[in-house]
């Protein structure tokens, strides 16, 4: 065990792999900052609100596409592991014509997502026009942005993430150039935004698969039309995949009611917490970095059977998952007020954040526990366990928000959030274990 731990080639793989996507989450951001830095000098609030709710509503729809880029590198990190090139080549291929034949379904639907939007963000009609107009001209890339999950989620498996990292550059620099191209020299307002948008997604996804392609080329495999459809790896890929919706989904809905739950306490406390989740979805950025790793190395070392090298992957990515999580509190208690002033000159919430902040302390050490094993279980697809223990955690943040909120107000509701996050860490923790077992025994 010792040696597992001070095992210097794990933890230089697990660097290596890692901070290029720290690096590439942290490009995530960009896209919409750029967007909203464009659109906020063209004079009317209207047109800023249009995009903020366009925007809103493809990070929800892809967010729940997610699975594509996570079952794939679940999947292909274990093909890879074992050398078994074959279906390393028919998993990213299933995985291309599932995002494909999905983002073809959102096209042939996008007359009927507008009017589930307005009702459902409340939208005025001066908003409303702008925001149709942003989000048909976005549509427009959805095969494009889903095909890139499976592009993503494979390069990953492969341990390509500087491939992953020049791809998130090139997206957020492309749409930036057209940004300022589109709609500060052509004058086109929203419809510029999205189409700079459209095209940077297009691009991307034309390199990445250019680049998959010719990764493919260089592998001594056979594939034939039936290994692709085979319907037993097709069934595995659906079950992973199903799980993982489910999964996201459970979270989706937590977050969701965590912002429901606010809105109760008032605008100000409402504003608050808004501000506190941005230091949440910051230390996610660094974690994830670390997690998505373990997927790769976990399923590669599962692959090729080695207990060992599964042990040593799982040690050396845990110990700077937590190390970030700490680094992080450690910032938030040095700094958590000046970043809050930051953010926002509101003096209200300046004066009234403060007590709010230790919470934002602890959920970094809390969530890097929580991340890291979603990435362990998910590069050994045990993803039924993930889908169990999100539904439990969603459950328990639910009903303790009741209490809580009641009798203890924004605190409450801060440690039911809390809670939620500890009980993802248990309810897989308990069954580690038995994956270890698992692993072990194969």
């Amino acid at each position: 065990m010792f040696n597992a731990i001070i095992k210097i080639s794990a933890h230089k793989k697990v660097l290596q792999i890692a901070l290029p996507l720290i690096l590439s989450n942290l490009t995530a951001p960009l896209l919409g900052l750029v967007d909203t830095a464009v659109i906020g000098h063209m004079g009317e609030a209207k047109f800023l609100a249009a995009i903020t709710a366009g925007a809103w509503i493809f990070s929800f729809l892809y967010g729940n596409f997610i699975f594509l880029r996570m079952g794939t590198t679940g999947l292909a990190s274990q093909s890879f592991g074992s050398k078994d090139h074959d279906e390393l080549i028919n998993i990213v291929v299933r995985s291309l014509i599932i995002g494909l034949c999905f983002g073809i379904l959102i096209l042939l639907l996008r007359d009927t997502i507008m009017p589930l939007v307005d009702p459902l963000l409340n939208l005025s009609k001066e908003v409303s026009e702008p925001a149709s107009l942003y989000i048909s001209i976005r549509t427009l890339s959805a095969p494009a942005a889903l095909m890139n999950f499976g592009v993503i989620g494979w390069l990953i498996a492969m341990q390509k993430t500087r491939i992953v990292l020049l791809l998130a550059f090139l997206v957020n620099g492309l749409n930036a150039i057209l940004d300022v191209i589109f709609v500060i020299v052509f004058d086109m307002g929203v419809s510029g935004v999205a189409a700079g948008t459209l095209i940077s997604e297009w691009i991307a996804c034309a390199i990445g698969l250019a680049i998959v392609f010719s990764m493919i080329k260089g592998i001594n495999s056979k594939i034939t039309l039936s290994s692709i459809f085979k319907k037993s790896s097709f069934a595995l890929l659906f079950n992973v995949n199903l799980d993982i919706f489910l999964r996201t989904l459970c979270l989706t809905l937590s977050h969701l009611w965590f912002i429901n739950r606010s809105s109760t306490l008032g605008d100000l406390q409402l504003a608050i917490n808004g501000i506190l989740l941005n230091f949440h979805i910051f230390t996610a950025f660094f974690i994830d970095g670390f997690a998505f790793t373990a997927e790769t190395l976990v399923g590669e070392s599962k692959g090729a059977r080695d207990f060992k090298l599964f042990r040593e992957y799982v040690i050396a990515s845990t110990f700077w998952c937590l190390f970030v999580g700490v680094l992080c509190a450690i910032i938030f208690v040095i700094f958590g007020s000046t970043i809050v002033g930051i953010l926002t000159d509101i003096v209200a919430v300046n004066e009234h954040a403060g007590p709010y902040l230790i919470w934002i302390v602890i959920l970094p050490v809390i969530s890097a526990v929580s991340y890291q094993l979603d990435g362990i279980f998910l590069g050994a697809t045990q993803t039924s366990a993930m889908r169990n223990g999100m539904f439990v955690s969603l459950v328990v943040l639910v009903v303790t928000s009741f209490y809580l909120v009641s009798n203890f107000g924004n605190h409450g509701l801060w440690c039911a959030f809390a809670l939620f996050m500890i009980t993802r860490c248990l309810t897989l923790g308990l069954k580690y274990k038995s994956l270890e077992n698992s692993i072990a025994g194969d």
